[in-house]
């Protein structure tokens, strides 16, 4: 294995999780505030060269991170091809809208889009994307992460542009892991909890130790993102749902969570579930290779050594992502398509990257280097997670669910049933209803689909 210099600690230890604005779910903190449609444009000291009409090279990104790590990262690859960037802010849930009012209008599109995981089901059915393995681009998919590939291809078979990988693990608080399981160690709780059954198991034992005051999980939607990530088969086939088959694994997953009390009722990202993460009530939460810096450092600013990773019952799952696409209608797609093959298709890129912005690479060969994200972080008592995360994590992500135009409305109707499992006691509902309330609230919602 090559050897490749590692960061120094003390810049790896601000950017072991960076930003990842591009590979999280929405925006960051750092673009909450910004406005659709204001443009920042990345400074350098290099111009940008002039094309053949002596006009300067550059590409437009619709994006929702205008930060400064953002900006260093573009000015990397600005000072190398002469080719500036431009930012132009678009909320994650307002990209489908805006790019579809932007060509009913006639107006310009941008030269790169990004596709975020919760709405990309959508955006990839929209017959607007370049294939960018296709001359002239000849991007190769072949050197992405192979688990990727089908997140990025659209219903019509053009592979549309990779993304960093978004991936999810297990982070819990060692103290309360030690007083309920006699052990802090990683290992040996991956062997204590390698399954669902024994999660439930062990959390009964909590709850009888604490009396009922701790919790496994601080929600039933926490625990249905797990869940979700960890299951393929589509809840739509075609335009024919396929909720039996696809949900009701998960939905008696869930109401067995609740009638053992394995879960608190606090609703997904709350703020009373964001303060969960500084108290001592609830154990387990999933840890995607973003949110270590968006949700457990944001949550408890005091908890650096409280806390550890370890691969989740039933395995490591896919969480999140956001795709780099390149627009059919786009005026500078090669350079743009460059952009692209500089940061996510070599080991330069992908460590400006890195550095800046704090994002894992698609690119295979980085993974062969040694050291390459040998990070240990103290605030997880100096367990290098970025390290766990790139080669026990991603090596066995199973498989995913293909993304899907009705997605955001089964999260919806998902997110109905959970606070009706959470208004019951566990015991006096059952999955058939669910179902069956689920596949009514999505007919009324879509006329295009079918039982």
């Amino acid at each position: 294995m090559r050897k490749y210099a590692a960061l120094p600690l003390s810049l790896a230890a601000a950017l072991v999780f960076g930003l990842f604005a591009g590979c999280s779910q929405g925006a960051s903190p750092s673009t909450a505030e910004s406005t659709a449609g204001d443009s920042q444009v990345v400074s350098t000291d290099s111009a940008a060269s002039p094309t053949a009409d002596g006009d300067s090279r550059s590409i437009e990104i619709w994006c929702w991170d205008l930060s400064e790590p953002r900006m260093k990262s573009n000015s990397a690859f600005t000072e190398q091809s002469g080719v500036e960037v431009k930012l132009t802010a678009v909320e994650s849930k307002d990209m489908a809208q805006k790019l579809q009012t932007t060509l009913a209008a006639g107006g310009d599109m941008p030269d790169i889009a990004w596709l975020e995981a919760t709405f990309r089901g959508k955006l990839l059915s929209l017959d607007i994307w370049e294939d960018i393995t296709a001359e002239p681009y000849n991007y190769s998919k072949d050197d992405m992460l192979d688990y990727l590939i089908p997140l990025e291809t659209s219903p019509n078979g053009n592979y549309v542009g990779p993304e960093c990988p978004s991936v999810a693990g297990m982070a819990y608080k060692r103290e309360l892991a030690l007083e309920y399981f006699g052990t802090d160690d990683p290992a040996e709780l991956e062997k204590l909890l390698p399954d669902w059954d024994a999660f439930v198991e062990a959390g009964k034992g909590v709850q009888e130790k604490s009396g009922g005051k701790v919790f496994m999980m601080s929600s039933l939607g926490l625990a249905s993102i797990m869940l979700k990530g960890q299951t393929t088969e589509p809840f739509v086939i075609g335009d024919k749902l396929n909720l039996d088959a696809s949900m009701r694994p998960i939905l008696e997953r869930l109401i067995e969570l609740k009638a053992n009390g394995i879960c608190d009722v606090l609703d997904r990202s709350s703020p009373e579930e964001g303060a969960s993460y500084a108290g001592n009530d609830h154990i387990f939460y999933p840890c995607a290779s973003w949110s270590v810096e968006f949700t457990i450092k944001a949550n408890d600013r005091d908890g650096e050594g409280r806390w550890a990773f370890m691969l989740p019952p039933d395995g490591p799952f896919p969480w999140g992502g956001t795709v780099t696409a390149v627009p059919q209608k786009a005026k500078n797609k090669v350079d743009a398509v460059e952009f692209i093959k500089f940061f996510f298709a070599t080991v330069e890129g992908s460590k400006i990257e890195l550095d800046a912005v704090g994002n894992f690479s698609p690119y295979k060969p980085v993974y062969e280097i040694e050291d390459f994200y040998d990070f240990p972080d103290p605030y997880f008592g100096g367990q290098n997670v970025v390290q766990e995360i790139a080669t026990r994590v991603l090596p066995n992500i199973g498989g995913v669910r293909v993304p899907n135009q009705y997605d955001q409305d089964v999260d919806d109707v998902l997110n109905l049933a959970i606070k009706s499992i959470n208004a019951s006691d566990g015991t006096s509902i059952s999955v058939d209803e669910l179902i069956a309330s689920m596949e009514d609230d999505l007919l009324n919602k879509q006329a295009t689909l079918t039982k």
